[in-house]
């Protein structure tokens, strides 16, 4: 069967351990905008690790999108939903950019951002765990053509 890639609803903390060019949809809260680069910094505390100084963040890369975004999607503390495409990030960019420790090697490309409105995180968290639970239970087949 032929057409395009699904997306796959992971937590912000899982972006790092996915394959490169997997299509993701996740929640994040906007941490830091990097103008000059047209990337957001975008940060999810869970699962919450003890002793952990930052909460997970990953680069957005959003110059596609750019004029598209308003004003409002670009502030510090907003939630947004982005779907796009996990990246590898040129070897040193990363510090160069936005040198925040808890950063992975990788960036999304992204396709698609909107806010996430007044949504409830915890209920979020809850739902979205339950339902990778269940994949992990049913352990779904993968279409073979």
């Amino acid at each position: 069967m032929n057409g395009p890639v699904p997306t796959t609803k992971v937590f912000l903390s899982e972006i790092a351990s996915l394959p490169l060019h997997s299509k993701v949809r996740f929640l994040g809260c906007v941490r830091k905008y990097d103008i000059s680069a047209g990337h957001l910094i975008l940060e999810h505390n869970y699962p919450r690790v003890r002793g952990q100084n930052e909460p997970p963040a990953v680069r957005v890369d959003i110059n596609v999108l750019f004029e598209s975004l308003k004003a409002d999607d670009l502030r510090i503390g907003t939630w947004l939903n982005v779907l796009g495409y996990v990246r590898e990030s040129p070897q040193g960019q990363m510090q160069m950019i936005a040198p925040i420790s808890s950063l992975s090697s990788v960036f999304i490309e992204a396709v698609m951002i909107f806010p996430a409105g007044a949504v409830r995180i915890g209920e979020y968290e809850r739902i979205l765990q339950d339902v990778h639970e269940i994949d992990q239970r049913v352990k779904r087949p993968v279409d073979k053509d």
